[in-house]
C-alpha cells in the first residue's frame, strides 16, 4: 500500500518538475528577448544622446565664430550641399556615414560590442542603411586602427583612440 502512494506522489513531483523546468525555459527566452530589446533601446539612446551633445557643441562653436549669429534671422535660405552629401530626407542636414555611426555607438558602450548589436543599433536609428555594407566597413575601421577586432564578432575602440573623431 505505501509503495502505490510513494509511486503517485513521486509521479506527481516529476510532473511538477517537468512543468516548472517548461516554464524556466519560456522564462529564460522572455528575458534573452527582452535582453535584446533594451539594448537596441540603449543604442538608440546613446546615438541620440551622442548626436545631441554633438549638435550642441558645433551650434556653440558656430556662435562663437559668428558673433552676431543671434540676430540673424532663422529663415535665410541654406546653400546647396554638395551632391554626394548624404542627406537626411526633409531635414537638410546631412547624416552621419556608415562608419560615424558604428564608432558613435561603440564609444557610447562600457565594453566590446557585438557585431550583432551594431546592426540592432543601425536598423533602429538609420533603417535607411543596408546592412550588407556592415561587414566591409568593420573590416575597414579596423584595418585603419578606428576599431579594435576584440574577438570574433566583438568590437571595441582601441586604447588611447577614445576621445579621437573620425
Amino acid at each position: 500500500m505505501q509503495s502505490r502512494g510513494a509511486r503517485a506522489v513521486l509521479t506527481e513531483l516529476r510532473s511538477l518538475a517537468s512543468d516548472d523546468q517548461e516554464r524556466l525555459a519560456a522564462a529564460k527566452d522572455r528575458l534573452a528577448r527582452a535582453q535584446e530589446e533594451m539594448a537596441a533601446a540603449q543604442s538608440g539612446f546613446d546615438s541620440a544622446s551622442t548626436r545631441a551633445e554633438v549638435s550642441q557643441r558645433v551650434t556653440h562653436g558656430a556662435e562663437e565664430l559668428l558673433p552676431d549669429a543671434a540676430q540673424m534671422p532663422d529663415d535665410v535660405p541654406e546653400p546647396p550641399s554638395a551632391p554626394d552629401a548624404e542627406q537626411a530626407p526633409d531635414s537638410g542636414r546631412t547624416r552621419p556615414t556608415l562608419a560615424q555611426e558604428i564608432l558613435a555607438f561603440v564609444r557610447g558602450q562600457e565594453r566590446g560590442v557585438q557585431r550583432w548589436e551594431i546592426a540592432a543599433h543601425l536598423s533602429a536609428v538609420r533603417p535607411d542603411i543596408k546592412l550588407s555594407g556592415l561587414g566591409p566597413e568593420l573590416t575597414e575601421l579596423v584595418r585603419t586602427g578606428a576599431l579594435a577586432r576584440v574577438v570574433r564578432g566583438v568590437y571595441g575602440i582601441p586604447p588611447g583612440a577614445e576621445g579621437g573623431d573620425t
